[in-house]
Order: structure tokens, then sequence, then C-alpha cells
């Protein structure tokens, strides 16, 4: 079946049933345009439920029109998410804080891992770890995140799949962050006990194209976080992408870029800084 056959199959499903079937979503989309190129900008979320309807209405045509899709990082498998990680894990990790520590070890315990799971990573690898936990057991999974779909769809239409961003350059960045600022994030995983709710409030605006709550949202996970964080996970990647979207704006043709939605909402995100290179960026879903 070619990607438009399966998208117009999508749009059926979701008018076939109306009373079973959940309403479609609406997320964001931008997009910059010139005489020869298209470019969509599409914020996604990087774990979704299954059966959430988003892939419809101008999104589906966006990406069904496009010669490119542009991803973070390519699609990777197990092996080498594997190789990655251990290319970015320390000899010798830093001793955690023992209140830390014994925090980290139950709750480990609690979620099924060995005591021992973390003893030989950085701060920031347990503290994602344990956070997408309790969201895959409530239903969040990669599987139905746009990535995942848009990167299969492609595959299967031939078309090219170009990232943003390496594997490793984008492990590193994590295992590059202050040790302090690595402990921050853990001790917050640690703090909550329950991400759920925060993770439905997100997916409910970012499927509602609410970008001012989910900036909202966002912003203050973010601040928590602490500066340095901010700066290497956004302000930076977002910088150094707005400026190879512009590089591509003088290359004909058309391509929809999806990445996390954090990075297309608020100051500094890469629509404002396509408007400050010169590009006209506009809001159209």
């Amino acid at each position: 079946m070619s990607v438009r056959a399966f998208l117009a199959f999508l749009c059926w499903l979701s008018l076939a049933s109306p009373v079973a079937a959940p309403a479609a979503l609406a997320p964001a989309l931008w997009v910059a345009r010139d005489g020869d190129t298209t470019i969509w900008l599409f914020g996604t979320v990087h774990q979704l439920r299954r059966g959430t309807p988003w892939l419809t209405g101008p999104v589906a045509k966006a990406f069904a029109d496009s010669d490119v899709l542009t991803l973070e990082i390519a699609p990777t498998t197990p092996d080498a998410m594997t190789e990655a990680l251990v290319k970015v894990t320390p000899v010798k990790p830093a001793p955690l804080p023992p209140e830390l520590d014994r925090r980290l070890r139950k709750r480990a315990h609690e979620l099924g891992f060995p005591a021992q799971a973390f003893d030989a990573t950085d701060p920031w690898f347990a503290a994602t770890t344990l956070a997408a936990q309790p969201l895959s057991r409530a239903g969040y999974s990669p599987g139905p995140a746009p990535e995942t779909l848009l990167a299969r769809l492609a595959d299967r239409s031939g078309t090219a799949i170009e990232p943003l961003e390496t594997l490793d350059g984008q492990l590193g960045i994590f295992a590059a962050l202050p040790q302090p600022a690595q402990r921050t994030m853990l001790t917050r995983v640690l703090d909550d006990r329950d991400p759920v709710p925060v993770m439905d409030r997100v997916v409910a605006s970012w499927g509602k194209g609410d970008v001012a709550t989910l900036n909202r949202l966002l912003a203050s996970d973010m601040a928590e976080a602490g500066p340095a964080v901010r700066t290497a996970l956004l302000d930076r990647r977002n910088a150094a992408w707005a400026k190879t979207i512009a590089k591509w704006m003088r290359q004909p043709g058309t391509r929809f870029v999806a990445v996390g939605a954090g990075h297309l909402t608020g100051p500094g995100s890469v629509p404002q800084r396509l408007q400050g290179l010169g590009i006209e960026v506009k809001r159209v879903q």
C-alpha cells in the first residue's frame, strides 16, 4: 500500500466509525515557503498511547506531499542503541550523594529493576529510564508516536529520511551535562511519583495545537531542570537546526521536519530563530 493510500485509509477509518473512534487530533503545523521550496515544521511528542489519531488533515497531506522526512535522529535498532550507550557510559561514574543513592535504589526496586541496575551509569540515564517506566505502564510508548510511524511510512514509500543529529551525538549531549544538572534531573524524577497526569496534559495540549499551554508545561519542566539543561537540550540545538533549515531553503523540494514540540514553541524556538534569519514561518494548523 502506498503512503497516500495508507493515509486515505486512516482518514476513512476516522469517518467510518464516528461513535467508536476517538476524535482526530490537530497538532500544530508550520510552513516556510519560497518559490521552489516548502519546509513543513511539525512538533511531536516522543511517546503516545496506541490508537491516538494524529496523522490526519493538513499534517497527513503535508507529509504525503513531501520528498524528504527529517527527524531528530535516524531510526535505530536496540543493538545500535546499546552500542551508542556503551560509548557514552563512563568507565567509573562519579558516586552519588548517599541520600540520593538510597532513593535511587529504592525507586529502582519499586519499578522492578535490580537495586544495582544504575551503579555503572550516569544520573541522566537513571533519570530517563525511571521516568519512562510509569509512562510505559500507563500505555505510553514510542511505537504510536509520530517519529516511529512517519519513519515506517517513509521507509514503505521510499521517501528519504535525513536526520538532524546522530544517535551518538544526541546521547553525548546528555552525557556531557554537568554532574549537578544530572543529579537535579534524577532528583526531580524521584520526587515525581506519578508523571502520567503531566504527560496526559502535555499530550492533550499537543493534540489541540494549544502551543501556549504546551509551552508553559515544557518551560516549567525546563526551568526546574535548570539553565544548563535548557541550554544543552534546547537552545543550542534550536540554533543549529534553524541554521540547517535555512540552508535547505536554498534547495528546491518539499521537506517534512518532525522534531519534539518543545523545539517549536516559545522564546528561542526554531520558528522564531528562522524568522530572525529572514525566513517567514506561518502557522497552518
